[in-house]
């Protein structure tokens, strides 16, 4: 049987977008509790706190210290590039030895699970015939059932992990991107949470305003972004670890 072929997209709209934004020049607007930011104003209705929105390059730093010293996290997106479209919804440790990574990629479902040394995949069948062809994808899913295939490369199904979107946080990326002059920054409600929310030409970012300064929310916005969508990030350092499926729960296919 053929291994399968990678079709998950690769997602560079990532936390990396807030280093970008930290590296923008010009002077942020005063806050402003009439602002509006898109699609997020719904639920992201300035609060009426009297604290002082710190500056981007006062914060900024602070949320890279978090994310660098991070042990593990959530992170749900739903995110369209070129007509492609993936949701993902990914919890674990920092380095990717125990996590649950669910992704949705142009309807077709995966999820990857890494416990206890080691990984496995359940897939539908839409996912099975985008990478194996109708005709096995039929035999395949007969023979898998409801059982984790035991992979022994995790690799080969994306790079959809929270080493890799964490890592995305670099002084070289900072270095190379830009995202615009920060338009705005205020204090506001997210479902909740109090949060400073700042808004570059081409991106929007929450994070926390109370206790330490976790990322909380980002979205990509403007003609020259080539993502559109959210991430949510939450959990930082309290993600709950997986276990790893019975043996009888598991089934091993040659060439994974």
């Amino acid at each position: 049987m053929n291994a399968f072929r990678n079709k998950v997209i690769l997602l560079p709209m990532t936390a990396g977008l807030l280093l970008a934004m930290a590296g923008c020049g010009g002077a942020a607007q005063s806050p402003s509790p009439t602002h509006a930011a898109g699609s997020a104003t719904a639920q992201t209705a300035p609060t009426s706190a009297a604290r002082t929105v710190p500056d981007a390059k006062e914060i900024f730093p602070k949320v890279t210290e978090t994310v660098k010293s991070a042990t593990s996290v959530s992170i749900a997106g739903d995110i369209s590039r070129d007509g492609d479209t993936v949701k993902i919804k990914v919890s674990g440790t920092r380095d990717g030895s125990n996590s649950l990574a669910e992704v949705t990629n142009n309807g077709a479902k995966s999820t990857m699970l890494a416990a206890d040394g080691g990984n496995y995949l359940k897939a539908d069948r839409e996912f099975l015939a985008q990478n194996v062809g109708q005709e096995t994808a039929g035999s395949v899913a007969a023979l898998v059932g409801d059982k984790w295939i035991v992979i022994t490369d995790a690799s080969q199904f994306g790079n959809i992990s929270i080493p890799t979107l964490l890592n995305s946080f670099s002084d070289k990326g900072l270095a190379e991107a830009d995202f615009g002059t920060i338009t705005d920054q205020s204090i506001v409600d997210l479902k909740g949470t109090k949060a400073f929310r700042y808004t570059s030409q081409e991106a929007i970012v929450w994070i926390a305003a109370e206790g330490d300064p976790f990322l909380l929310q980002m979205q990509p916005q403007g003609s020259a972004s080539q993502d559109t969508g959210t991430m949510i990030f939450s959990e930082w350092n309290s993600v709950a670890l997986q276990t790893a499926p019975a043996e009888d729960e598991t089934i091993s296919i040659p060439g994974l």
